[in-house]
């Protein structure tokens, strides 16, 4: 499938920013859209409680950077995006690429940004996206075509993990804040490694949060004590559930097969990247007859056409942090619609800003049917960057945040100690492998 500049840009937001612009005015009283003055990156650190994955075991924090235009007529943007160095310096060295630019033109992100990366792009375009909004009084799913639903749906991320307070955890030489034992864990969840720990978890999580979805990390226990705890997810929530599991291709393609059986019996939504590649997903789908989701296997718009050709999915989960931002995610929308697929959002850890993006994007693509996935409910408390409370969920949705923009603004006192976390504790980038070996010495991460 091939779609040209003039097409691809025809199916996203860019036409309504580009309206947007002109609004400002025309003839002898037009006025010229806002130009970025300057560009702040801000790396931060968030504690991040020990969930296990198949890459291993989460923590003690996730690394985030903020971003901040500063763009004429006294407004700032703000953004978040993915963190660690690589992305710190890819948006250090954008500065002098988007300097003196109007923050409507992001359609020519990418070009601009050629070369620095998706998480760049990602951070830059939502910066713009909520300056853009602030300086015409309207909401950033109002720029980018409107709202499709008033209010977007959210599904559990159930993770196996270890205690906050586990004593390797604990006693991380990374750790610089004020975490400890008992009522100074950095949660209460406790340690969920078995299937009725687990039931007991997505409970708490639907009656919290009101969740109608539940999605288990899989690619941690052994795939047949994973299915149990499938069972017990159904026992526990009743029929009415639905269910998901993503093993993040950890999975060999027989056993993903031989438990992709099992799982007929249940009321399961997708089974999500059991393994690895386009081709061994879609004998999967055939072998099993489920619906397969993915965020692995199809991560760009040049891996569409093999998908296509192969059928490897049902579901597809974008992410504006690598599929585009949000002109990209918003272009999947007819793509999908024309191959019968479904989209839903992924989610890595996040804070308050990229879970205001993701409500906005997520209501204005109008095929995204699907509950998107989020680490919010996992962001210990007390720790989002945001002003005032963290963004509600209800019934398992959330509603779209009121006020231009985004509808967020940065604390600014949250956001300094965030980044005192961040020199302070050396993490420079995502390593979930090195504390899994700590905790358990004999784990490989091998596939099952």
């Amino acid at each position: 499938m091939r779609i040209d500049r003039r097409g691809w840009l025809a199916m996203t937001g860019a036409a309504v920013l580009a309206q947007s612009a002109r609004a400002w005015g025309d003839g002898k009283n037009r006025v010229n859209p806002p130009r970025i003055k300057k560009l702040k990156v801000t790396p931060i650190a968030l504690p991040d409680p020990p969930l296990l994955a198949a890459s291993g075991c989460h923590g003690p924090y996730f690394l985030r950077n903020m971003v901040e235009l500063e763009v004429e007529g006294g407004i700032t943007g703000i953004g978040e995006t993915v963190g660690g160095e690589r992305t710190t310096e890819a948006l250090e060295r954008a500065r002098k690429r988007i300097v003196g630019r109007s923050v409507f033109a992001t359609h020519e992100l990418s070009r601009v940004l050629s070369g620095l990366g998706m998480g760049c792009l990602a951070g830059v375009e939502l910066a713009c996206l909520d300056a853009a909004g602030k300086a015409v009084s309207s909401r950033v799913c109002d720029l980018v075509g409107g709202p499709a639903r008033d209010s977007v749906e959210f599904a559990a991320y159930l993770f196996y993990r270890y205690a906050a307070d586990h004593p390797v955890v604990l006693a991380d030489s990374r750790v610089v804040d004020g975490r400890g034992k008992g009522a100074k864990a950095l949660d209460d969840w406790g340690e969920i490694r078995t299937p009725d720990a687990m039931a007991a978890a997505a409970r708490r999580m639907r009656d919290q949060f009101g969740f109608r979805a539940f999605k288990l990390k899989g690619g941690v226990l052994e795939p047949k004590r994973e299915l149990e705890s499938l069972f017990a997810l159904a026992d526990a929530l009743g029929k009415d559930a639905r269910l998901r599991i993503d093993p993040n291709a950890r999975w060999r393609l027989p056993t993903a097969i031989a438990i992709g059986k099992e799982l007929t019996r249940l009321n399961l939504e997708y089974y999500e990247d059991p393994v690895a590649g386009r081709s061994a997903m879609a004998e999967v789908r055939k072998a099993t007859g489920l619906k397969m989701s993915t965020n692995m296997c199809v991560t760009a718009f040049a891996h569409i056409p093999d998908a296509l050709k192969l059928g490897p999915i049902d579901v597809l989960l974008c992410d504006h942090h690598y599929f585009g931002g949000f002109a990209g995610c918003q272009a999947l929308g007819p793509i999908a619609r024309a191959a019968g697929w479904g989209l839903s959002q992924h989610s890595n850890s996040h804070a308050g800003v990229t879970m205001a993006a993701m409500i906005h994007l997520a209501a204005s693509i109008p095929e995204l049917e699907y509950a998107s996935d989020t680490h919010y409910p996992w962001l210990a408390e007390g720790s989002d960057v945001i002003e005032g409370p963290r963004l509600a969920l209800k019934d398992g949705r959330m509603a779209i945040p009121r006020g231009p923009g985004l509808g967020v603004s940065l604390d600014r006192d949250r956001l300094a100690r965030a980044h005192e976390t961040y020199v302070k504790c050396g993490m420079r980038g995502r390593d979930d492998a090195s504390l899994m070996k700590r905790i358990e010495p004999g784990w490989t991460g091998g596939l099952f």
